[in-house]
């Protein structure tokens, strides 16, 4: 059961229905297809394509910024405000994955550390576990064949290695490589549950959410059966969802009021093999992975008699190391970037601040990454970046600054490992995974969507061979259901035919 959450804030219930169009309905469109005025004489030059790909925009000219501009020189081929700063969504991580890289280098690895302390006899170790928190995303199943207990399983064989059925003291967890702020105070109120509001915290596990099933009941009228997973016990469920006939349909509505651990279920499920889930965010954290941890202990035979406690304490030569585990930076920024996972975007970007500021905020994140842009002979005060990921709205670049930040990381000593995170047209892990296909081995960019605002940037290789660097950024109400889209797609098709 794959359990990732990655890409933009959608969630939909898709059904298709069959309709005959009625035969007044087809007269009709015969007509309009007989007067259609005849097509376009092919365009003679890449300024004539690209002004009539432009035509009609989704968004008006106050939400439009636009440059494309060839990347050996700089020069613009196309522009639309191109210095109007917009909210620019997720390709606010363009900025976030490529400085952490630069300051963290390609090699870095997040650590997490389980430590024991007091000695053992008949099984018991007389004295308490420690967890030490590296801000990693990836203590969940991606990387672990979709198992999202298996490094606490790996902990729990190694303190099973060393003898120990039960634990008399404590399992403390130092999550004070962060902060305690666990939500951007700009991300939008009352999304709280969403799994793409997830908490940020130095001890995350299974990308902070829970997995929220719902299965009919053992017959019509009866409630249906709802399971969470992992079962650590941080959120319970409040259900009154009800089993219906076969030919019902799925209607359901899950939520979790912030600050509340009970997550509702409304509606109905037919009584046949259907089977309904979706993705619930947590409130704390540190007490879902220390309630999974335990679970596991517990599974592997080891019974935790102490409570699970939040403490800032270091190990020191008294505790002794059970297990470490770390992943790969270059890993997680083609997570960020190709899936556009906003919770691996925060958790870097914080890591990024706790490993270079000593301590992991967004407010020193965000100074470390004006530096870093400084570092490229670029103006830091025409970048407004507030967090890692772009769901902040207040996240706004112009299309021309962002062009001459896709020009300047070029020249980067990781230019090439960091380009190779971004999304390609047709993978099926990326999020242009349904578009430009027809293009995808002349396109890489960075996808952004958060509600008014539709963003692509990156690079374009043009028949010529010629390579453009490109920001289509766009805003406003008519850009968010597909608008968008169509549009900077059909601004890079012109642009690789005829450039």
């Amino acid at each position: 059961m794959r359990r990732r959450f990655d890409f933009p804030a959608l969630s939909a219930v898709l059904i298709c229905l069959l309709i005959s169009l009625p035969a007044e309905g087809v007269a009709r469109r015969s007509r309009a297809a007989r007067n259609a005025r005849p097509s376009e004489p092919p365009p003679r030059s890449l300024d004539e394509a690209l002004d009539r790909a432009a035509r009609r925009p989704p968004a008006r000219s106050n939400g439009l910024s636009v440059e494309i501009a060839d990347l050996s020189t700089g020069e613009p081929v196309f522009a639309r405000n191109p210095d109007a700063a917009e909210a620019i969504a997720s390709v606010t991580k363009l900025f976030s994955t490529a400085a952490a890289l630069h300051f963290l280098g390609p090699d870095y690895k997040f650590k997490t550390t389980f430590w024991r302390q007091g000695g053992i006899k008949d099984g018991v170790l007389n004295g308490p576990l420690l967890v030490v928190g590296g801000g990693d995303p990836n203590i969940s199943g991606r990387f672990y064949n979709d198992d999202y207990n298996a490094v606490f399983d790996k902990w729990a064989a190694g303190l099973k290695a060393a003898g120990v059925t039960r634990v008399a003291g404590e399992l403390i967890l130092n999550d004070s490589f962060f902060d305690s702020v666990l939500r951007h105070p700009e991300w939008p109120a009352g999304q709280e549950a969403k799994w793409y509001q997830a908490p940020v915290s130095a001890l995350a596990y299974n990308d902070g959410v829970v997995l929220v099933g719902i299965r009919p009941g053992a017959r019509p009228g009866k409630l249906a059966a709802i399971s969470i997973e992992p079962p650590t016990g941080s959120l319970r469920a409040l259900s009154s969802a009800r089993t219906v006939g076969r030919r019902g349909r799925v209607r359901v509505a899950v939520g979790r009021a912030a600050g509340s651990n009970a997550v509702t279920v409304s509606g109905t499920v037919p009584m046949r093999g259907v089977w309904w889930s979706t993705p619930i965010a947590v409130d704390d954290p540190a007490g879902f992975f220390g309630g999974a941890l335990k679970n596991r202990l517990k599974a592997a035979g080891i019974e935790l008699a102490g409570p699970i406690v939040d403490k800032n304490i270091s190990p020191d030569p008294s505790w002794s190391l059970i297990a470490e585990t770390d992943s790969d930076l270059m890993a997680t920024l083609a997570v960020i970037n190709k899936r556009s996972q906003g919770f691996y975007a925060e958790q870097t970007f914080k890591t990024l601040a706790a490993e270079k500021a000593g301590k992991g905020t967004w407010e020193n994140a965000v100074t470390l990454e004006k530096q870093f842009l400084a570092s490229l002979a670029l103006d830091p005060t025409r970048f407004n970046l507030r967090d890692g990921s772009g769901l902040s709205p207040q996240n706004r670049v112009s299309a021309a600054d962002v062009v001459r930040f896709l020009r300047a990381m070029t020249t980067h000593p990781s230019a090439a490992a960091w380009k190779a995170t971004l999304a390609t047209p047709g993978d099926p892990e990326g999020t242009l995974r349904h578009r430009l296909r027809d293009v995808s081995d002349r396109v890489v960019a960075k996808t952004g969507s958060i509600r008014g605002v539709s963003t692509l940037a990156g690079y374009a290789t043009g028949l010529s061979g010629k390579i453009y660097a490109f920001a289509i950024l766009l805003n406003g109400p008519g850009v968010w259901d597909g608008g968008g889209h169509a549009y900077q797609d059909r601004l890079l098709r012109a642009l690789i035919k005829n450039g």
